[in-house]
């Protein structure tokens, strides 16, 4: 399959891979369970499925997205003068794709690029998970749980969800010292060419720089740099 031809049969495939048709067989209905290969109804010989060509433009796009986004995070940080981060839908959560911290950030809970975060609880998280799909909400949801980090956190699904629904309303998503007391976060949607939700841009702080007019003036950056990373792309 792929650099050998379109399509192979099981004896090909066990001859190319020096293993009996038995496992063979077990790898193929493995392989075809998870949609990365799928079998031809007219020849039922094997070629690469739907999924795997899925899979490979999301992490075309997800390049492209932290190549087109970095210097959009790196004038937001610098603008705010608070942390920046990108994040993204993967398969069992909401990624964290890039950050930039600014001279004056102050936060003891940084989510690393490459790592998680918590969805229910952060604004960058929320932003994303609020434009996802039922199912993918439920999925994400069943998968991480709603842990409890202060008293603000948000730890019912029912609650949760009616907060998803405002924040598509609003355009903007804000955690309010739900992942650490004294922290506040701020996150706008980032769509694709398509008009498809890719991520969402947040940036968080303490909450003694989130008040008032301060924290509208923020809002405002961050939903408009989260609009022009999206027209980079093609939006």
């Amino acid at each position: 399959m792929g650099q050998k031809g379109a399509e192979m049969g099981v004896t090909q495939l066990s001859e190319g891979l020096k293993l009996n048709k038995t496992t063979v067989y077990r790898l193929l209905n493995a392989m075809e369970k998870f949609e990365v290969i799928e079998k031809s109804p007219e020849s039922d010989r094997y070629r690469l499925g739907l999924k795997l060509h899925e899979l490979g433009a999301k992490a075309v796009e997800s390049r492209t997205l932290r190549s087109e986004a970095h210097r959009f995070l790196e004038r937001l940080a610098h603008e705010s003068h608070e942390a920046a981060s990108l994040a993204v839908p993967g398969t069992t959560g909401i990624v964290c794709l890039d950050r930039v911290d600014s001279s004056q950030t102050v936060i003891s809970f940084r989510t690393p690029a490459g790592a998680k975060f918590p969805a229910h609880c952060t604004a960058a998280g929320k932003a994303v998970l609020a434009y996802l799909p039922e199912n993918e909400i439920d999925a994400i949801l069943a998968a991480n749980g709603l842990p409890r980090f202060t008293s603000s956190t948000i730890t019912r699904a029912s609650k949760l969800k009616s907060q998803l629904r405002q924040i598509v309303k609003r355009g903007y998503a804000l955690d309010n010292q739900e992942l650490e007391r004294g922290l506040i976060g701020i996150a706008a949607p980032i769509w694709g060419r398509d008009g498809e939700i890719v991520g969402a841009l947040g940036m968080a702080g303490p909450s003694t720089r989130f008040r008032g007019g301060e924290l509208a003036k923020k809002i405002a950056l961050t939903v408009e740099i989260a609009g022009k990373i999206g027209a980079s792309l093609g939006h």
